[in-house]
């Protein structure tokens, strides 16, 4: 007989929401013991940005600086970047959670490492917490951490599979950056409903996309600037229709903004980071999603799913063939394995699986 299976509810643990933020006196470039320096401050930031990440994500994001035993110029080493995250734990700049299945510490940034991270002039206004993160959802927060790492690496990841250079922090987009310009329109729209007026999301992008556009057009707006300027965009969404495939809304996990020198079409990447297979049906609108709003490159140029194993990429080809959307064909749709920082992919883990006696 199998053991029945239970969903896991548990969260992490709650930490002191009553700790108020310090701003630091000062805060001196260099590495002084007890300080927040220029390199560590971006591990700050990007913690900030992607709550969940882990030790090895962070890892890719510096280069380490000459000294007298070595030259410098290469990637931290992941030991030396455990030991500036203990530092900057001990500083109280970093909150930390270790899952005891996996083994693996997970970072994200306190409220006073929020106030460094600002002496370094990085915008932390969409910065989030590692608290309340579910623990079935840690795990997905952290590889898309680990791909977001691998787009702003110095070390150039995505330079021969995407034509990709390194990006700035502030060209990965977020889900919580995302989340952040929907959810006003989200309760607007729930408004409209009590009112009677229309709620529906799809038909509101459409025409919120016309006018952005034509301000672009007319010159009142730099088409690099006009998803600035309207990040709701970024969220996905088509007009509820009867019989329609396409999804009313639809926030991808992650965004490479590449639209800085953007003429008209946007050269923007949408990223999904896809640890569990969906069913035929779910894929089947998501792609035909993906065909409508790729077709029309006013937001995203193309997509990439990244991956563990193959079984996500062999059914999204068989749905892509099957509902003749030529995405794999035209080069609007990627699929790349998640990859640790040496460029092997990640495997699969073994299921255990039950037996009684």
């Amino acid at each position: 007989m199998a053991i029945p299976r239970t969903e896991n509810t548990f969260k992490l643990p709650d930490l002191d929401e009553n700790k108020t933020p310090e701003k630091p006196k000062s805060i001196r470039l260099g590495t002084p013991r007890g300080r927040v320096t220029a390199s560590n401050a971006r591990l700050l930031a990007f913690a900030g940005m992607f709550p969940g990440v882990d030790s090895e994500s962070l890892s890719v994001l510096n280069r380490s600086q000459p000294s007298r035993i070595s030259a410098g110029g290469e990637l931290m080493t992941v030991r030396g970047t455990e030991q500036y995250l203990r530092k900057l734990y001990n500083l109280d700049a970093l909150e930390k959670f270790r899952d005891a299945v996996s083994g693996v510490t997970s970072y994200g940034l306190s409220k006073l490492g929020i106030a460094y991270a600002h002496e370094f002039d990085y915008d932390m206004t969409h910065a989030a917490s590692l608290d309340g993160i579910s623990i079935e959802r840690l795990k997905h927060y952290r590889m898309i951490a680990r791909v977001a790492a691998q787009f702003a690496s110095p070390a150039g990841f995505f330079k021969g599979s995407l034509g990709v250079e390194p990006v700035g922090l502030d060209q990965l987009i977020s889900e919580h950056e995302m989340r952040a310009a929907f959810t006003p329109v989200q309760r607007q729209l729930v408004e409209n409903k009590k009112q009677g007026k229309s709620n529906d999301y799809g038909k509101l992008r459409l025409e919120l996309l016309k006018r952005a556009l034509t301000d672009a057009q007319d010159g009142r707006i730099e088409w690099s600037n006009l998803l600035e300027a309207h990040p709701v965009l970024y969220t996905i969404g088509y007009p509820r229709r009867e019989n329609s495939k396409l999804k009313y809304v639809h926030q991808p996990d992650l965004v490479i903004n590449l639209d800085k020198d953007r003429k008209q079409k946007s050269q923007n990447i949408l990223v999904e980071v896809e640890l569990n297979k969906k069913s035929w049906d779910q894929y089947d609108s998501i792609l035909a999603t993906l065909k409508s709003e790729l077709d029309k490159p006013y937001v995203y140029a193309r997509a990439v799913y990244f991956t563990i194993g193959s079984g996500v990429e062999t059914l999204l080809r068989k749905v892509d063939a099957a509902g003749d959307y030529k995405l794999f064909s035209s080069g609007k749709l990627t699929v790349l394995p998640i990859c640790n920082r040496d460029g092997d992919p990640l495997r699969p883990a073994n299921r255990v699986r039950v037996q009684t006696h």
